[in-house]
């Protein structure tokens, strides 16, 4: 009896093994517990987590403040010169009798000092327009040099140089009508000054199918000379 309960759970220990392996190596219990076995898996190893909390964005009633540091390409203007241009209170008087006082004062205010009255802003005026005339006529020149220029832009080329050089030597005689209180020849000459400053563009307007190298330059002229024109009118001489 005792030999018979040994054969039996020698043949039971021998065949368990095999057992398992049959069972659990079929094809439909692996496949049917490889599902729930992957999910238990994945349960174990990943805890779930809060979704996350979106905070609202709160906006500012304020807007956003704005660097003082001005952009590389913003132009600069000089501490000296702005002052004058919006303290000085005589300066912009005198300008303002003139037809483009926003020119006036930017031409005369750099170049303002001591007293301010008419006279010396007339002189700093004068002295301004000579030397545009002057520039108007090294640009003139050189545009005449210029081996692509045509004959036929030569030409009023050429008047303007004789203009600008006309211009210079009859301011010349404006400094010295105000030095001799001379109110007559001063309005005179620089009446003159406006007539040379609007001869080039005259001498290209004559050929309408020519448009002027120095058209801006011209501007430029009149301007000044209109500015120097109207302050002398409004001198009151001692």
């Amino acid at each position: 009896m005792e030999l018979n309960k040994f054969i039996l759970l020698l043949i039971s220990s021998s065949l368990l093994p095999f057992l398992a392996g049959t069972i659990f190596g079929a094809p439909g219990i692996a496949d049917a517990l490889g599902p729930a076995m992957s999910s238990l898996s994945a349960a174990t190893t990943r805890s779930p987590l809060p979704p996350p909390v979106v905070s609202p964005t709160i906006r500012s009633p304020f807007p956003s403040p704005v660097s003082s540091r001005s952009p590389p390409d913003s132009p600069v203007h000089s501490s000296s010169t702005l002052p004058l241009l919006s303290n000085n209170a005589a300066l912009t008087k005198i300008c303002d009798v003139t037809r483009y006082p926003a020119e006036c004062l930017a031409t005369i205010a750099p170049f303002l000092t001591g007293e301010t009255n008419p006279i010396s802003v007339l002189k700093i005026g004068i002295h301004a327009l000579q030397k545009s005339f002057e520039e108007a006529t090294a640009v003139a020149t050189k545009v005449i040099n210029d081996h692509s220029t045509t004959a036929v832009v030569k030409a009023p080329l050429d008047t303007c140089v004789e203009s600008f050089d006309s211009g210079i030597a009859v301011l010349n005689d404006a400094l010295t009508a105000i030095s001799a209180h001379d109110i007559g020849s001063l309005s005179t000459k620089l009446s003159a000054a406006l007539t040379y400053s609007n001869t080039c563009e005259e001498a290209f307007a004559e050929q309408p199918d020519l448009e002027s190298p120095l058209k801006e330059t011209g501007q430029h002229l009149d301007k000044l000379a209109s500015i120097n024109l109207a302050i002398s009118a409004s001198l009151q001489w001692n």
